[in-house]
């Protein structure tokens, strides 16, 4: 079994920084910025896990986790503000931006189900 695919759906620095983080700890990402990037990385990689990030507006949050879940049938964890309004966002697990990234870890391996994940210490520093 290879390493754990994620498909990172995210902009910004922050996005850049996780991603490096994930890959640090021995996952395999693959960045995507628009649903077009999404689709073109979903036809070509079979991917454990999606993560989309804080940076989108909420409209297009829903887009890309209905678009992941219901067209390629990833789990979704959904990167979220404080006070940020989720009801109309079904994700499949929520990490605050804030949290530590052990957290964002531990939603991972809930998903792609990766025991070598219990074994990791993560930088506490990092945030999700």
């Amino acid at each position: 079994m290879g390493p754990v695919k994620i498909l990172s759906v995210g902009l910004g620095d922050l996005v850049s920084r996780r991603d490096a983080a994930l890959r640090t700890v021995g996952f395999e990402v693959v960045s995507a910025l628009s649903l077009d990037e999404l689709a073109r990385a979903c036809a070509s990689v079979q991917f454990d896990v999606a993560i989309v990030g804080n940076a989108f507006s909420i409209p297009e949050k829903v887009q890309f986790v209905r678009c992941l879940q219901g067209v390629f049938r990833l789990p979704v964890i959904l990167i979220s503000g404080r006070n940020q309004y989720l009801a109309s966002i079904r994700a499949d697990s929520y990490v605050s931006v804030d949290a530590p990234f052990s957290n964002l870890l531990g939603a991972i391996s809930q998903f792609a189900g990766d025991q070598e994940l219990r074994r990791l210490r993560p930088d506490e520093g990092q945030t999700a």
